[in-house]
């Protein structure tokens, strides 16, 4: 037998509220007494939970963004500190990753060599290089 769920609905607007002074998800969890797959859970569970969550932690980064703002406008506060904020709530508009694709044009991962457009010594030196590859 399962045991009984602490989910409240109440809880919808408490993670908002919370949230949206800056704090994760997971501190949430930690405020509440439950663990964060406990929350993650409840939002797969009951739609009205996964639409707070993603209200709070739109808000989060919004306040995370007001304090980087604040610190540009001023100088005052840590930069740092504000900075690794916003990169953690808003980590597909603020990531510094760069994607490279390094798929040939065919799909696949080799590179393709159009031979009638080498010369007769890079020809010679890839097929050089080609055959010390097999020995």
């Amino acid at each position: 037998m399962a045991r009984p769920t602490k989910y409240n609905p109440k809880y919808c607007d408490g993670a908002v509220a919370f949230l949206s002074e800056g704090y994760s998800v997971k501190a949430y969890a930690g405020h509440i007494g439950v663990s964060l797959s406990t929350v993650y859970k409840w939002a797969d569970d009951h739609p009205e939970f996964s639409d707070a969550l993603k209200a709070g932690q739109a808000a989060a980064a919004c306040w995370w963004e007001n304090r980087l703002r604040a610190v540009a406008q001023t100088g005052e506060g840590n930069a740092s500190a504000a900075i690794f904020g916003v990169k953690n709530r808003s980590q597909e508009e603020w990531r510094d990753k760069v994607e490279q694709d390094h798929t040939s044009s065919d799909g696949s991962m080799t590179p393709t060599v159009d031979a009638s457009k080498l010369s007769d010594a890079a020809l010679q030196e890839l097929m050089g290089a080609r055959g010390s590859e097999s020995e």
